[in-house]
C-alpha cells in the first residue's frame, strides 16, 4: 500500500475505484418513510482510498497551519482551536456586552448542501492562490474530478452518475477543503465579527441600539450576498436565523428582520450554535433542559424493565 500511495502522490492521479461512492439512505428518527426528505444519505467510499485520504489530509493541514493560510475567525481544523474555544469566545463577547450595556446580534447561516455545491474550478483556483505546492493541487484536482456515485435503496441500485460539483460526501478531506473555499469571505467592519467553524457560519454584531445592530448586519450581508453569487454558494435562508442577546431587564422594540436574497430571516429567542442552545438572556435554561431530557432517556434505557 505504501508503494501505491507513493505512486498516487508521484503521478497526481487517484485510481477510479477510490472515486466511486455508494450512497445508502437511512430513515431519520420519527420521520415519514414515504417522503424522500425523511432519509439521510450516507456515502460509502473505498476503504483503501480513505486510508490514503488520511495521508493527504495530514499534508494539507500541515501546510495550511504552518503558513497560516486559514483566516483568524476560522476555528475548524486548526491546532489549539476547538468548538469549546469558539463557544467560549462567543459567550465572552455576549457577557462583556451585557456589562457594557450593549446588545449582541447573531445571524446564523445555514449553508445549503455545503459539501455538494462548491465550484470545483473555483476551489482549485483558491487553493492555487494560497500557494499550495503544485503536486498537492494536482492530487486534489484528481480527487475532485471524475467522481461517480450510485444510490442503493433496499434491494435496488441506480446507475452510476457523475459529480459535476462539490466535494466527496463522507470524504475525510472534504470538510477541510471547504475552509479555503470560504477563506475569502468579505472582511467584517469594526462592529461586525465572524464566527466560523468549518462550514458553520455566524455573523456577530454589537451596538447599543437595535436599529444600528440590524444596520450593521444588513451592510455585511449585502457584501456577503455578492460573494455568494460570485462563487456559486447557496444559503438556505428559511433555515437561517437571527437573534438579539440582551441582559435581563433590558427591553427594546424588535427591529425589522434582516434579509438575504430578498427573503427575511426568522428572529428567534433561542439558537443552536455548535451543538449548544443559547437563549436571548444567556440563562442556559433551554440547554440545561435538553441535557437533562437526554440524560433521563439514557438512564431509562439502562434501568431494568
Amino acid at each position: 500500500m505504501a508503494q501505491i500511495f507513493n505512486a498516487v502522490l508521484h503521478n497526481h492521479h487517484l485510481p477510479q475505484v477510490w472515486q466511486h461512492a455508494r450512497v445508502i439512505s437511512i430513515l431519520k428518527q420519527g420521520k415519514d418513510p414515504a417522503l424522500p426528505s425523511s432519509y439521510r444519505p450516507i456515502s460509502l467510499l473505498d476503504r483503501i482510498g480513505k486510508l490514503f485520504e488520511r495521508i493527504l489530509l495530514a499534508k494539507i493541514l500541515h501546510v495550511a497551519n504552518e503558513r497560516g493560510l486559514m483566516r483568524n475567525e476560522q476555528f475548524g481544523f486548526r491546532p489549539r482551536h476547538s468548538t469549546s474555544l469558539k463557544l467560549a469566545r462567543l459567550v465572552e463577547r455576549i457577557t462583556r456586552n451585557f456589562r457594557e450595556k450593549r446588545l449582541t446580534g447573531a445571524v446564523s447561516l445555514d449553508v445549503a448542501k455545503a459539501l455538494d455545491t462548491p465550484w470545483i474550478d473555483g476551489l482549485l483556483y483558491k487553493i492555487t492562490l494560497l500557494n499550495f505546492t503544485s503536486y498537492k493541487v494536482h492530487t486534489i484536482s484528481s480527487y475532485l474530478r471524475g467522481r461517480k456515485f450510485e444510490t442503493s435503496f433496499r434491494t435496488v441500485t441506480s446507475s452510476r452518475r457523475g459529480m459535476r460539483a462539490g466535494v466527496a460526501q463522507g470524504g475525510l478531506i472534504s470538510p477541510v477543503l471547504f475552509s479555503p473555499y470560504a477563506n475569502d469571505m468579505p472582511s467584517p467592519s469594526h462592529h461586525v465579527e465572524l464566527a466560523l467553524y468549518a462550514n458553520n457560519t455566524a455573523i456577530i454584531t454589537t451596538s447599543r441600539k437595535p436599529t444600528l445592530l440590524v444596520s450593521y448586519q444588513k451592510s455585511y450581508l449585502n457584501d456577503f450576498q455578492q460573494w455568494l453569487n460570485e462563487w456559486r454558494n447557496n444559503i438556505n435562508v428559511s433555515n437561517s436565523t437571527a437573534i438579539i442577546f440582551a441582559r435581563n431587564g433590558r427591553h427594546f422594540i424588535q427591529p425589522r428582520p434582516v434579509t438575504l436574497f430578498g427573503e427575511p430571516m426568522k428572529l428567534v429567542d433561542t439558537t443552536r450554535y455548535l451543538g449548544v442552545t443559547l437563549d436571548t438572556r444567556l440563562t442556559w435554561s433551554p440547554y440545561i433542559d435538553q441535557v437533562r431530557k437526554r440524560a433521563a432517556q439514557r438512564m431509562g434505557i439502562l434501568s431494568p424493565s
